[in-house]
């Protein structure tokens, strides 16, 4: 059955967009997507999403990255975890730190019931990547 709609998985097989899931934790994980150059100690990281049993309905305000992002020039990044933290998701044997942030009512990123889909999760994860500290 899948966690998504199929024609959210079309999409990302169209766009190339490696992933994995498991429907048992409703954990969606990107694989290998690729980091603004120069920001991060790394090139590429895996980022796994929960999947609420209402999507398409409802968005997500968090997300989780392996291995746990840090800033080349040391600032630290606001409303993340570090390792260890009890927020953090093991999965596969590693440990995915999670990433909070809230999209408000009537902003650009609001998430819109019943229109929005994995683009717009993706959309969103960019964002934050692109944007660490705000």
């Amino acid at each position: 059955m899948g966690l998504l709609l199929d024609v959210d998985y079309e999409h990302l097989v169209e766009q190339g967009v490696l992933f994995d899931e498991d429907e048992r934790t409703r954990h969606l994980v990107f694989k290998e997507l690729a980091l603004p150059r120069d920001l991060y100690q790394v090139d590429t990281c895996e980022v796994l999403v929960l999947i609420p049993v209402s999507y398409n309905q409802s968005g997500n305000d968090m997300f989780w990255t392996h291995p746990r992002l840090v800033r080349r020039d040391g600032v630290q990044i606001p409303n993340t975890s570090n390792a260890g933290a009890s927020e953090n998701h093991m999965r596969d044997g590693r440990e995915y730190c999670r990433w909070s942030r809230h999209w408000p009512e009537g902003s650009r990123s609001a998430w819109r019931s019943g229109k929005d889909d994995v683009s717009s999760i993706l959309r969103r994860i960019d964002w934050a990547l692109r944007n660490p500290n705000t």
